[in-house]
């Protein structure tokens, strides 16, 4: 059986469901402008400040279907639960593609770290940690998104999985447990193949730091499956289906960590 890729970035993400369950087909988030402070002088009236607002459009625009066809003759003979097993499967294709649809993100971002051609390094994240610091994301719900690949290179920096520096568990400023990176400086650690990969000479893979706010996702359609009995193909129709939307919210909330595909 084909092995299942969990949902990674789905759930690290500003989540919008409950703005788009009564309907509609996008939603408008307000940017509110920031404030300064001028000193007051007596006996003269202040100066009120003229804000430009934007906003944020997310469109509900992305519906997608996974189906398959159950034939009652491989129904019969089958000694396992295949309309299960394959219902299963044609969720978990909707989520990698609800994945990579967030993962793609990073196209949209203007601040970046590394070129593609090395490996990560501490210097690169600790870097990329001070975009987010810079721009005052809260030091909580502070994730790297990344591929195996990258992983692979943090595994290989000796004090974030040593055990003289790790102590063999979670550290509050550095992390490590047993050889595996959870936490690099605060910042929770994920590992997933939807992260992009682009092609190239060498290829370029674009992990992602981020804040929760960076990015949000709305599912207006929750991923569900529906049967249809064929008789005219004497089986059972199976169609997964969902409607989502998702879009970035802060440029200055996130970070695309480029790094080589091996090393």
């Amino acid at each position: 059986m084909a092995r299942d890729q969990n949902m990674v970035i789905s759930k690290l993400v500003d989540r919008k469901d409950a703005d788009v369950k009564a309907g509609g087909t996008k939603i408008n988030f307000p940017l509110v402008s920031e404030l300064t402070t001028t000193a007051v002088s007596d006996n003269t009236p202040v100066t009120f400040q003229a804000n430009t607002e934007t906003e944020v459009e997310l469109s509900l625009n992305r519906h997608f279907e996974s189906s398959f066809m159950l034939q009652d003759k491989t129904r019969i003979q089958s000694k396992y639960e295949l309309a299960r097993l394959y219902g299963q499967k044609a969720g978990q294709a909707l989520m990698d593609k609800i994945e990579v649809d967030l993962a793609g993100l990073y196209s949209g971002l203007t601040q970046t770290q590394g070129t593609g051609t090395t490996a990560l390094t501490e210097a690169m994240i600790v870097r990329a940690i001070q975009y987010l610091d810079d721009a005052k994301a809260p030091q909580t719900e502070r994730y790297f998104v990344c591929k195996p690949a990258a992983m692979n290179n943090l595994r290989q920096i000796a004090r974030f999985t040593e055990f003289q520096t790790t102590g063999g568990s979670k550290a509050p400023m550095v992390g490590g447990q047993r050889g595996f990176v959870v936490n690099l400086f605060g910042v929770d650690v994920h590992v997933t193949t939807n992260i992009q990969q682009v092609s190239g000479t060498p290829d370029i893979i674009h992990n992602l730091l981020f804040h929760r706010s960076a990015f949000a996702l709305a599912m207006q359609k929750d991923i569900s499956v529906e049967e249809d009995r064929r008789p005219d193909y004497l089986g059972t129709g199976y169609v997964a289906s969902a409607l989502w939307g998702y879009t970035e919210m802060r440029d200055d909330h996130a970070v695309d960590l480029r790094t080589v595909i091996s090393s």
